[in-house]
């Protein structure tokens, strides 16, 4: 019987990001709804309306509101993919000049 890793790419929903020189793991796949809820406060299909709402024009402003969609989207992947933390900590280990390209990389990953 073959492996379904032979047959096609089980890593499409997988990659990195860089937070202070280290290679972070992330994942989004079905664990990650309940690990976005956890983050944003609200159930995941607010999660989405909100964050279609954000990304429609282009522009993101760094409103309180935007920046916990962003922490929350970073929080559910790293935990999806293997790496314990909380949302506090999370907030105080990314640099505001790396948020930008650290959630470009999720948010690709996210759609």
């Amino acid at each position: 019987m073959a492996n379904l890793k032979d047959l096609i790419n089980v890593n499409i929903n997988r990659d990195s990001i860089n937070i202070q020189g280290a290679d972070i793991p992330i994942l989004f796949d079905m664990q990650s709804f309940a690990f976005v809820a956890e983050a944003y406060g609200k159930p995941y299909h607010i999660f989405e309306k909100d964050i279609n709402d954000m990304l429609k024009d282009g522009k993101v402003q760094l409103n309180e509101k935007e920046l916990k969609i962003i922490h929350s989207l970073i929080y559910a992947m790293i935990k999806s993919g293997g790496t314990e933390t909380t949302p506090e900590e999370l907030r105080g280990a990314i640099p505001i000049h790396d948020l930008q390209s650290i959630f470009q990389k999720v948010l690709d990953t996210y759609q």
